[in-house]
């Protein structure tokens, strides 16, 4: 009798016709070990050169067309392990993807992230990419290029609905996951190179959301104020602090003179702010 294959992790793209998805997105499917799934809001002019699993087209923005795509496609969540929803502008290899996907799951990460290679576009210098870890446990993981468990998911779905953009989900959602279970995965960096939040950003003003504003109020609403992203081990706050000071002597292409304050914040955070307060979902 043939042994029952393992389920794969299902990578979810919402994918427009300016996308910049590297050659990762395009293996074909007998040489990956992961799902794809495309959902386009665009007509895309290289369609044909992916070899998706399945082709959901949906209108809106990131957020809010995925909430309906999983809610339409229970399945997708059902059967997969990890569930990845990358930016459609994320650059890397096929290899790094699977190694992405099989770091979380020996880690038993239940919500996680490639870190970001250090010339890419960042907006929170703790997912610049530390050489000298494998992973860190963190406090976040950010809207761009989340990797999360199939309960998760199911946890945070809600808090998508009506949220283009959904901005500041990334300040709750670790609320879902097991404490300890969030975590970079330093060992499968990813590039992005397009210009933070000026792509979904044009989109939402164009369609008349006021994408900060509406950001604005729901982190008033839903958290209180702005947290600033910590790495939580090894070794404590010192520990955190000398990791994230070494890897910058390893990496001075990190040290890049517009990111000197938020490199300063950060190494300053690691030492003096608290840690995220966990928030009880809503109900």
């Amino acid at each position: 009798m043939t042994a029952p294959l393992a389920p794969r992790a299902v990578v979810i793209i919402r994918i427009g016709a300016s996308h910049r998805v590297s050659g990762w997105a395009k293996t074909p499917r007998a040489a990956r070990d992961w799902d794809l799934v495309l959902s386009p809001y665009q007509d895309i002019p290289d369609l044909t050169e992916f070899e998706p699993d399945a082709v959901i087209p949906e209108a809106g923005g990131k957020w809010d067309a995925l909430h309906k795509v999983l809610t339409g496609n229970p399945d997708l969540i059902d059967r997969a392990p990890l569930i990845w929803l990358p930016d459609d502008d994320i650059e890397a290899d096929e290899t790094t993807v699977s190694r992405l996907f099989r770091i979380a799951a020996e880690a038993g990460l239940a919500l996680s992230q490639p870190a970001l290679t250090p010339d890419s576009q960042i907006s929170h210098f703790i997912t610049v990419r530390n050489p000298l870890t494998r992973l860190r446990r963190t406090d976040f993981v950010e809207l761009m290029v989340p990797l999360m468990t199939p309960d998760v998911l199911r946890a945070v779905l809600p808090e998508m609905e009506a949220r283009p953009a959904a901005k500041g989900l990334d300040f709750i959602w670790q609320d879902f996951a097991p404490e300890g279970a969030v975590g970079i995965v330093d060992a499968a960096a990813v590039g992005h190179h397009r210009p933070i939040g000026q792509h979904l950003t044009g989109r939402a003003k164009a369609a008349g959301i006021d994408v900060d504003a509406e950001r604005d109020a729901w982190i008033e609403a839903r958290v209180g104020k702005w947290r600033r992203p910590l790495a939580l081990g090894p070794g404590g706050r010192v520990g955190a602090f000398a990791a994230a000071a070494a890897g910058l002597v390893v990496s001075p292409g990190a040290w890049r003179k517009r990111h000197a304050l938020r490199i300063a914040k950060h190494l300053r955070a690691q030492l003096l702010e608290p840690s995220a307060r966990r928030v009880p979902p809503p109900g």
